[in-house]
């Protein structure tokens, strides 16, 4: 449990004092009184159920979780505290690959060999003529 009683007890204190500050221009003493008495029990329940939670949260118990041997419990503190950057080195395995690729490209390269896009008809638009221009209208105006 984090911090002891007296933290709890003085959260307790200061929950009181604000409520008794609040409600004393407004109620008379006996009441004030009692709101006050009921805001101390409210917030030091507040202060110890927050304390049990963080000391569950930063300092967790051993006996909730398996039982671990003194030789794993050692490998287990160590765990997680380095962080490995260097990635194995796959340069062969990707030099060998890409070679494979290579030759079964190349195999079929030299079968087909490269031909550039022939478009039927290129059109500029410097000096449009106005058949082309009708006859595009119609063809995209149908689609």
């Amino acid at each position: 449990m984090i911090g002891n009683w007296r933290i709890n007890v003085g959260f307790g204190g200061f929950g009181a004092l604000l409520t008794w500050l609040f409600s004393y221009a407004s109620n008379p003493i006996g009441t004030t009184l009692v709101r006050g008495v009921y805001a101390f029990a409210t917030f030091t329940a507040i202060a110890f159920v927050i304390s049990l939670l963080l000391g569950q949260l930063l300092h967790p118990s051993e006996e909730s979780g398996p039982a671990i041997t003194d030789a794993q419990d050692e490998s287990s503190e160590d765990r997680g505290s380095n962080l490995d950057l260097i990635t194995p080195d796959e340069g062969d395995e990707l030099a060998e690959m890409m070679k494979e690729r290579w030759s079964d490209g190349k195999g079929e390269a030299q079968s087909t060999s490269f031909q550039p896009l022939e478009p039927k008809q290129l059109v500029s638009l410097d000096n449009p003529n106005p058949e082309e221009v009708v006859q595009a209208i119609r063809r995209l105006t149908d689609e």
